[in-house]
């Protein structure tokens, strides 16, 4: 399955791709699309990527029902499965941070 990517979509890609800061799914999928848009077999892109065959095509149909937005994933930085809230973390840690007391 071949995917169209104009070339500032690619610049784009091949930054997420690199920036180690990025979520790895973001990354994984920023070099399938960029596979798919060279023409590579599906079968060899999920090998690279370490997903299924399954994944990498719902991938690449996301690619062309949102583009962009498909690549970015809603999972880096998710809180809304946390118990604790952002003030209560925030308080946990400074507790940890102080010596033990006797």
């Amino acid at each position: 399955m071949q995917v169209g990517v104009i070339p500032e979509e690619t610049a784009v890609l091949i930054r997420w791709k690199k920036r180690s800061d990025n979520h790895v799914l973001v990354r994984m999928k920023a070099e399938a699309v960029l596979y798919a848009s060279e023409g590579v077999n599906i079968s060899i892109i999920a090998k690279m990527v370490e997903r299924t065959e399954r994944t990498v095509l719902e991938w690449l149909a996301e690619w062309q029902a949102t583009r962009m937005c498909s690549v970015l994933t809603g999972h880096a930085g998710n809180q809304n499965a946390a118990k604790l809230t952002r003030t209560q973390k925030e308080e946990l840690k400074a507790i940890l941070a102080q010596p033990p007391s006797r």
